[in-house]
């Protein structure tokens, strides 16, 4: 007799196991027990890929998701409320910036490595930190040091050429996840008598606890961090 479910044939049936069934069992669970919201924006990068292209002058090779990591975190020294949770009515604001960086793995499962003390870090040692985690995590060799203790989430999407936004779930223990889309050409508006230019611009969908948060402060946040994108390029390449 053929198998149904819904009153459907079934092709192939399969139990959630291991990592996938962890992660499917949290993330449930703070959908369920947070009053998430997100907020998008659009964010020109040109002082983003200007300050790229002097850590290279100087031989350091980085991505923007290590400059994302890296700006985030000192955005969250001015946000302390998002670097904390909601737990049984207290608000805990935690005392480091802990980053976690959400993975896809080439299975599929979901795994997030953690870069701790963010934002005491430069923009190079983020980026060898999260180079030999995204190895450890593709040889099987992530400890529970590497995974836990993460106090806000960067997701990053912009591998998928035309998913521009997104709607992420924060983690358990969080107040917020920062989801980074894919840079691309897009009109940014100015005082010329055109009214506009063409610039490169990283899509941003922030997801916060609005148990935590109100809009205002959370969209003070979003502002801070595009402010500190735009004017990137005139930090000093060796300071945190």
């Amino acid at each position: 007799m053929e198998s149904t479910f819904n009153h459907v044939p079934i092709a192939r049936q399969y139990k959630l196991s291991g990592m996938q069934k962890f992660v499917a069992e949290r993330l449930a669970a703070s959908l369920h027990e947070t009053a998430s919201v997100t907020a998008m924006a659009e964010i020109p990068i040109r002082g983003l890929l200007e300050a790229q292209a002097a850590w290279r002058t100087r031989g350091v090779e980085t991505s923007l998701t290590h400059h994302m990591l890296h700006l985030t975190a000192r955005c969250l020294e001015r946000h302390r409320p998002l670097n904390g949770t909601l737990h049984e009515g207290v608000v805990y604001e935690y005392g480091p910036v802990n980053l976690a960086l959400a993975l896809s793995m080439p299975n599929g499962d979901l795994q997030a490595v953690v870069i701790r003390d963010a934002s005491q870090k430069t923009v190079a040692d983020i980026a060898a930190e999260t180079d030999t985690l995204i190895g450890l995590a593709r040889e099987g060799g992530l400890g529970l040091e590497h995974v836990r203790g993460g106090t806000f989430t960067l997701s990053n999407y912009g591998s998928l050429e035309h998913t521009v936004w997104a709607t992420p779930i924060i983690p358990p223990g969080q107040s917020g996840v920062l989801g980074m889309g894919r840079a691309h050409p897009g009109l940014v508006a100015d005082d010329s008598p055109q009214g506009w230019h063409v610039e490169t611009v990283l899509p941003l969908s922030f997801t916060y606890d609005h148990r935590v948060i109100n809009g205002v402060p959370a969209g003070h946040f979003l502002e801070d961090l595009a402010d500190l994108m735009i004017h990137a390029s005139t930090e000093t390449p060796h300071e945190p």
